[in-house]
């Protein structure tokens, strides 16, 4: 099969940077593609390069050498790191300690690459994670959790990588940007972010075609913003065929969260279920839309946690929208509250002797598994507040901010989740209104009279 004939002479040039949300740039890049070369063309003229081992050499020479049955040729180099800066560490940085918490640890290894060699410590060798603190701490203040967590993230990311990129590498690109491509030649690009004052970026936009693409959030940051929500569902919905009434839209972005993947996933099953018939029903996103809600319950438990009031109150809105009743809510709240106890509980028994208030995660591994073989196994599996059953981290993390709250005030805070819980139950404002009862709850909680200081490691 020959190439397209839709060719440079309508794409109008053969230099493309993307950078933002890695799958809307792998959809981007995905569509380029296939609007370059054919299926069967992919095969022996697409070559994919990894941006943070890039060889340089490599690349020119494939750029430079045609392809052994002619025709064009593609070079895509994904999530190159030679765009980022001191200016835009930081984020990359906040990327890697985020992903890490979530667990995404295949994600974070990405960006650490990234961060790596932008910081020029690569090969991954020596002393890594500390050096690359040493250096991290001259561009960004880490709060000592997160500069815990990128430690952490480092010292295993070090085990499985070793790569490097020379420092010429940029003057090299930036020639080949200046001098051109061959005619049947193109060279696609991918990044995580950019340093808008950098040659090379200056240098593609001069040249080629540089696209910021990333999804719009609410203020709230736990679903899509309304318009973008409906753009995105529209556009999908047209490359096949179909539309959606304005009742189907609302329900949709009512249950969705800001996972771009999984409401494509379920558009896509939607579509594949609706066979011949060309518009999407109410009745269609009810029987077939997943609801997202657990990510609002995330994000409230978390808001719980930090105790923050504007947080929590926002992170509440949105809880009340993806539950059947408000009661829904006020159970996650009251879960959450009782593993606090909990997690005080064991503060003051399986870990009296050995948890400090500046102990290091590090620390507390060797310390929770001496903790597990103390424990008998009757103990460990009896009920899901026993926290042992918890991964590492989560409960690190659940003990440092259990910590923070003085019993007492835990024990309040659960008499006051249970008056709210018979107020909405038993009172006119429960019925009618019982989301007033929720937001008093919150900013009693939040009152900074009633929120703890730090307690002694030990008591």
């Amino acid at each position: 099969m020959k190439d397209k004939p839709a060719k440079k002479s309508q794409i109008s040039t053969g230099l493309f940077l993307f950078y933002g949300d890695d799958f809307l740039i792998k959809e981007r890049v995905s569509n380029l593609i296939d609007s370059i070369l054919d299926p069967a063309s992919k095969i022996t003229n697409l070559k994919t390069f990894d941006g943070s081992s890039l060889d340089m050499g490599d690349l020119i020479a494939y750029l430079m050498n045609r392809p052994l049955f002619g025709g064009i040729r593609v070079a895509l180099v994904e999530q190159t790191p030679l765009f980022i800066s001191q200016a835009n560490i930081t984020k990359t940085i906040g990327r890697i300690v985020d992903l890490w918490k979530a667990g995404d640890s295949k994600a974070a290894f990405r960006f650490l690459k990234q961060l790596a060699v932008s910081l020029d410590l690569v090969p991954l060798t020596g002393d890594l994670p500390n050096d690359w603190l040493k250096e991290v701490d001259e561009v960004s203040r880490l709060d000592p959790s997160d500069r815990e967590l990128l430690l952490q993230a480092a010292a295993t990311f070090a085990n499985d990588f070793s790569g490097s990129i020379s420092s010429g590498d940029e003057n090299i690109l930036l020639d080949l940007l200046q001098n051109g491509l061959p005619q049947d030649a193109y060279l696609i690009m991918t990044a995580n972010s950019v340093d808008k004052r950098n040659p090379l970026l200056k240098a593609f936009q001069e040249k080629g075609q540089v696209e910021e693409l990333r999804p719009r959030f609410d203020r709230s940051f736990v679903r899509l913003d309304r318009t973008y929500f409906q753009s995105l569902v529209k556009d999908f919905l047209r490359t096949h065929g179909k539309t959606i009434t304005s009742e189907a839209m609302e329900l949709a972005f009512s249950k969705s969260g800001k996972d771009i993947r999984r409401i494509r996933s379920e558009l896509q099953k939607i579509v594949s279920y609706m066979g011949k018939r060309s518009e999407i029903t109410v009745h269609d996103v009810k029987d077939l839309f997943l609801d997202f809600h657990e990510a609002a319950f995330f994000d409230l438990s978390r808001a719980i946690r930090d105790s923050n009031p504007e947080k929590l109150l926002i992170a509440l809105h949105e809880n009340l929208k993806a539950v059947d009743h408000p009661l829904q809510t006020l159970a996650v709240m009251a879960s959450e509250f009782r593993k606090l106890i909990a997690a005080r509980e064991l503060l003051f028994t399986s870990f009296k002797s050995t948890w400090k208030s500046n102990l290091t995660y590090d620390g507390f591994v060797s310390i929770v598994a001496k903790v597990r073989q103390e424990t008998s196994s009757e103990k460990l599996n009896k009920g899901k507040f026993n926290l042992l059953n918890q991964k590492d981290f989560p409960l690190f993390q659940l003990l440092k901010t259990a910590q923070a709250f003085p019993l007492d005030k835990l024990i309040r805070v659960m008499e006051m989740i249970l008056a709210a819980d018979m107020q909405i139950k038993s009172s006119k404002l429960g019925s009618f209104a019982p989301e007033i009862i929720l937001e008093n709850l919150v900013l009693t909680i939040c009152d900074s009279d009633n929120h703890g200081r730090k307690i002694p490691a030990k008591q």
